[in-house]
């Protein structure tokens, strides 16, 4: 009742806040925008999910529409977040139950020419948590970077655009929203993985975001076929603005190959599309140092995607499944890891529907399995992790949106029940989280 009372309270909070933003941003367009014309459906079905026009949009290196001067946009979020269970250790839950600001972005973002655009996000974190403590202060760093440099051909038989994309974070210049970088969840509750303890995840699923640069060829032929290879190093000298404010935790050794190929379809009001990309990448096992021996991931992944978009009614589908094999370094075996290698493969589906872009619902299921390992996991033996997640969302207005997400876990780290050893269950992690962001 008590834990009840507190988000109720905090919720209240929430709405004060979204009052005060109603008042000083109530017609702001994002740069986008701004620069097409369009409205914001035009690009996307919600933000980040890109309609075909967003990825026609995002393809052509930001350039479609008109030069601004200061091609400038922000955002804003807030939000309340309540775990399942603390166990009377709520000082592992910082702030739960309490509104907070998470912070804003500000982005650099739109057409600089005619053949270059870029997307350039920079990030205040309200909610950085200070080793050791269970304090937080604010923290400014580089968010997703995705500069381009494109050129277009189009004629009766042919349209193809093609270009180079300069990013910091293997998936972000994708243009479908099934892979990890812009898929989803779109957002999530500063409480997820709290305590210390996550579930697992692929290295491609953000664990080298914001550490590395990479530069990528692309096409995209007839509207059709798209093909993508490019590489990934360190991001370091002239790029290392790449990794501004963020702390190595995976150092790439060398220049680690990508790739994307994607089949796609459009027609009347549906659009379909089926793919697949991977990542190889030789990972420095200390990551303070160049020097030390590595680690070699290869992450391989199959995705689809189904959007329906028409008036009043709009429809959502994406899904993909990546398999990782690591091949660990002889010095961690039996140390850190039981196996000279493991496998570990993530799942993720999700369905979403909007009533007159104002109105949606989204559930999703994501699962983790992989290699049993008795050293990583102690408890189980294995890492395997599922759930689903139930999201309601209201559009206040086309930049401004609210949503309640559920994420209830059937299984974590191994075992729905007591999986750390101190009587922790799956359920406990559940987390409710209120929240609001508003572009500008």
């Amino acid at each position: 009742m008590r834990g009840r009372a507190m988000i109720l309270q905090a919720a209240g909070w929430l709405a004060a806040l979204m009052v005060g933003l109603w008042s000083t941003a109530a017609h702001a367009l994002p740069s986008y925008a701004r620069q097409t014309g369009e409205a914001c459906i035009a690009c996307h079905v919600s933000f980040p999910e890109l309609t075909p026009y967003g990825r026609l949009f995002k393809l052509s290196g930001y350039t479609l529409g008109t030069t601004k001067l200061f091609p400038l946009a922000a955002m804003a979020q807030a939000s309340v977040s309540h775990v399942g269970n603390t166990q009377g250790n709520d000082g592992a839950y910082p702030r739960q139950n309490d509104g907070v600001i998470e912070g804003g972005s500000l982005f650099v973002a739109g057409k600089i020419g005619d053949h270059v655009g870029m997307f350039s996000q920079w990030t205040f974190n309200a909610l950085n948590q200070n080793p050791g403590t269970q304090d937080f202060s604010g923290h400014t760093v580089a968010d997703n970077n995705d500069w381009r440099l494109t050129d277009h051909i189009a004629k009766s038989d042919l349209d193809l655009i093609y270009g180079l994309s300069l990013n910091n974070n293997p998936t972000v210049q994708d243009a479908w929203n099934t892979i990890p970088a812009f898929g989803y969840p779109y957002q999530s509750s500063h409480l997820t993985g709290a305590w210390g303890i996550s579930p697992p995840t692929t290295l491609i699923e953000g664990g080298l975001a914001q550490q590395v640069a990479g530069l990528s060829a692309y096409a995209f032929l007839n509207k059709t076929w798209y093909a993508e290879l490019g590489g990934y190093r360190v991001a370091k000298g002239g790029t290392s603005l790449f990794k501004n404010g963020v702390t190595l935790s995976n150092r790439l050794d060398g220049t680690n190959p990508y790739w994307r190929f994607a089949y796609s379809h459009d027609w009347g009001e549906h659009s379909i599309e089926i793919g697949t990309f991977g990542l190889a990448a030789q990972v420095n096992t200390d990551p303070t140092d160049p020097g030390s021996p590595t680690n070699h991931y290869r992450d391989s992944g199959l995705d689809a995607q189904y959007q329906y978009l028409s008036d009043p009614h709009v429809f959502t589908a994406q899904a993909s499944y990546i398999h990782e094999k690591t091949d660990w370094d002889p010095s961690l075996v039996g140390v850190n890891v039981q196996n000279p290698s493991s496998d570990l493969n993530s799942f993720r589906i999700k369905g979403s529907y909007w009533y007159q872009r104002k109105y949606g619902l989204t559930l999703g299921y994501f699962a983790e399995n992989g290699s049993a390992d008795n050293i990583v996991y102690p408890v189980t033996g294995k890492p395997d992790t599922n759930g689903c997640i139930a999201e309601f969302n209201y559009m206040i207005r086309p930049n401004w949106r609210v949503g309640l997400q559920y994420t209830a876990f059937l299984k974590y780290q191994g075992a729905s029940g007591n999986y750390d050893g101190n009587g922790r269950n799956a359920r406990n992690n559940n987390i409710t989280y209120l929240y609001t962001w508003i572009a500008f």
